[in-house]
């Protein structure tokens, strides 16, 4: 792919070295699992789509393209082979017809107790608010306050265009600040704690 400015470490990774590989799976494992377990609520799952997800980066690593940012590669690549998992899990089941890669993200309160300065019933009413929100408005809410990804590199992992992650995203807040009454700092607090 030319005129991308690659990432020297996925650069290093894809001629073969292992240190670098080691690097990736170290700075992102933590991430790419706790993006896993809110899009699907089986731990075990998310733990070998994670491994899996290394072991095929790692042998096809000549066949992939250069990368300018490793993360939202890997939590796009991530979402895409546990879509397939829970299609393949259910292939004899009727919901294969019905799964259209809308993930059924769920908050807890202790999403929101870390470091910030909130009360334990605010933290729930942040919880509850958040979990009545559409699926997609919630996946956007993860990947922008506890990824602290950017709109492209969210519109990337969810394969949207920007303004509708721009969309998604404003609506969200709307809804949780009309909802809550109160102001939208708050959740960018979560943002600033969760990097």
């Amino acid at each position: 792919m030319y005129g991308v400015e690659e990432c020297p470490l996925w650069k290093h990774f894809r001629s073969g070295d292992e240190s670098a590989l080691a690097t990736i799976f170290n700075e992102h494992y933590d991430s790419l699992y706790y993006y896993g377990k809110k899009l699907v609520q089986d731990e075990d799952l998310v733990k070998d789509c994670v491994q899996n997800l290394f072991v095929k980066i790692w042998t096809t690593r000549e066949k992939l393209m250069a990368v300018k940012y490793v993360r939202p590669y890997l939590l796009k690549s991530l979402r895409r082979h546990i879509g397939d998992q829970v299609i393949a899990l259910n292939r004899n089941k009727s919901l294969q017809g019905q799964f259209q890669r809308e993930f059924q993200i769920t908050f807890s309160h202790e999403d929101f107790l870390i470091s910030i300065q909130t009360t334990r019933e605010q933290s729930e009413a942040l919880a509850r608010s958040l979990n009545s929100l559409p699926s997609r408005q919630r996946e956007a809410i993860l990947l922008k306050f506890y990824e602290g990804l950017d709109y492209e590199k969210i519109a990337e992992v969810m394969a949207l265009n920007v303004q509708s992650v721009r969309n998604l995203i404003h609506q969200s807040l709307k809804t949780i600040k009309n909802q809550l009454n109160l102001p939208t700092p708050i959740l960018i607090n979560i943002e600033s704690n969760r990097q």
